[in-house]
């Protein structure tokens, strides 16, 4: 039977005032693909970001591989992401972006690891570009490389079709199946019922900062 590898109870979030969480609790079990839907403003983002760490619950606990996020650990174990907001050096090319989280993570990656990893997500390894010259498909395919760079067990990717068209659409569902199939987790968030209901084996439905109903996909 699966475990629970992530843990959110009764996390609220407020800025200046204002409530973007409101009590949500669930848990994720390994190896399985979890969808998050609901409208711009609805908590998804700020979900992830407090599995993450990167924002600190008002109220409430987040545990991730058996540590509490911002007590036990500051940020997400095992975890990657590709969220938009934290993105990538506009005046680098694609391989030159890469490198340079390879060196901040200390994973010391080879060259052609690299090249690969660009080839998995549909862009040319070679391109000398600058990430300001790609289309907003092309630089979306890049987050997500950025987020495969750690192998990681467990991976968010938030809003990921945003500038995919229909084939890289059908490449996004690809490859988080087969993320799925090498023993990985995956979060990810999406305005796009028909995706989520395509790659998605639970769905957290999300509004005004609740989860207003979960729908179970798996057959």
């Amino acid at each position: 039977m699966n475990k629970n590898i992530i843990e959110v109870e009764n996390v609220t979030k407020q800025f200046k005032k204002k409530s973007v969480l409101n009590g949500i609790s669930f848990s994720v079990q390994s190896n399985k693909i979890y969808g998050f839907k609901g409208p711009n403003g609805s908590g998804k983002t700020v979900t992830f970001k407090t599995i993450l760490g990167f924002v600190k619950p008002s109220s409430g606990t987040v545990k991730v591989n058996g540590k509490y996020v911002r007590k036990d650990v500051m940020f997400a174990p095992n975890t990657s992401f590709a969220i938009a907001e934290y993105g990538l050096l506009e005046d680098k090319t694609g391989i030159e972006n890469l490198q340079l989280l390879d060196i901040l993570n200390k994973h010391h990656k080879d060259h052609q690891e690299l090249m690969s990893l660009l080839e998995r997500v549909g862009l040319d390894p070679k391109n000398t570009q600058k990430l300001k010259e790609y289309s907003l498909g092309m630089k979306q395919r890049l987050l997500i490389a950025s987020a495969l760079l750690n192998d990681d067990k467990i991976v968010i990717l938030d809003e990921p079709t945003n500038a995919l068209d229909e084939d890289g659409q059908i490449f996004l569902i690809d490859l988080i199946q087969d993320l799925k199939k090498e023993g990985k987790t995956i979060l990810v968030s999406s305005h796009d019922k028909e995706f989520l209901e395509k790659v998605a084996d639970h769905i957290f439905v999300f509004s005004n900062g609740k989860i207003v109903r979960e729908e179970d996909n798996e057959e």
